[in-house]
């Protein structure tokens, strides 16, 4: 369903069901990348990496966590080898920035909270990127729910990181001192009731 729905917002783009741990895929784009890079000079190359977030996100409660799931931000890296993308999108739960080893009966190490996550973000960035991050809640850019979600972005030297503005707000602002800002949207308004 997710694919289906960003193949009807994104008809341009080119979608593949596989394995992101699968290397054959990686070179089946490099070889697309390549031929894009020749074609169009000046092309620039973006990477979105909406990484599996159930085994970070509080939802799972008191679970043990799946330590293989929580491996797949590290498939990035031959990404990222291979294409040599001028910028990387990373959403997830907010969570993800807790990401921390495990004991062993699969739950978080409190007092280890971030310190895989940061690990991560310091090797994303030895690869030449600059790095910012935004916790983003949907309802402020006019969509009908309150999800918050992590996005972080890495941009090679040079190229600018950029976020979108907010057009909406929980309590509307007619004339504040960044402008002005509809009220969030009701759900009830898409609903079929």
């Amino acid at each position: 369903n997710a694919l289906m729905s960003h193949w009807h917002n994104h008809p341009e783009c080119l979608h593949f069901v596989e394995d992101v741990r699968d290397f054959r895929v990686v070179q089946a784009l490099r070889l697309l990348i390549d031929r894009l890079r020749n074609e169009f000079d000046g092309c620039i190359i973006n990477l979105w990496a909406s990484l599996e977030c159930t085994n970070y996100s509080k939802a799972k409660g008191g679970l043990p966590r799946d330590a293989d799931s929580r491996t797949l931000a590290h498939a990035l890296f031959m990404y990222i080898e291979e294409l040599q993308p001028d910028y990387i999108y990373i959403e997830n739960v907010r969570e993800f920035m807790s990401w921390g080893p495990l004991d062993e009966n699969g739950r978080p190490i409190s007092k280890l909270n971030g310190r895989d996550y940061i690990r991560w973000i310091k090797e994303l960035c030895s690869y030449g990127y600059q790095y910012d991050y935004q916790l983003i809640n949907s309802a402020d850019h006019g969509a009908y729910t309150r999800r918050e979600r992590y996005f972080g972005q890495f941009a090679k030297q040079g190229f600018p990181i950029r976020w979108p503005e907010t057009t909406h707000t929980k309590s509307p602002v007619t004339c504040g001192l960044f402008g002005s800002k509809e009220k969030w949207k009701p759900v009830r308004e898409v609903l079929n009731l």
